[in-house]
């Protein structure tokens, strides 16, 4: 797997910024190790094993591994 750092994400569910590893050719093998969310006072660090945060997670993981995908075919070309 390949260590990522998303630096800035404008997403439906707010900004959001990540560090974790991914595998390019799988949308499942998104593991995130920091997840930070933009708030009015800043950016806030998301507790990623607390249960209550896991749909969140869920629902996000596919657009980082999205971004990802699309820095990497960018990149190539």
């Amino acid at each position: 797997m390949i260590p990522f750092t998303v630096s800035r994400l404008h997403t439906d569910f707010g900004i959001i910024k990540a560090q974790g590893l991914w595998q390019f050719d799988s949308a499942t093998q998104t593991q995130l190790t920091t997840l930070e969310q933009l708030s009015t006072d800043g950016w806030v660090e998301l507790d990623i094993s607390h249960p209550a945060n896991s749909q969140f997670i869920t629902t996000i993981s596919p657009l980082i591994h999205h971004h990802l995908l699309s820095q990497q075919l960018t990149a190539k070309g």
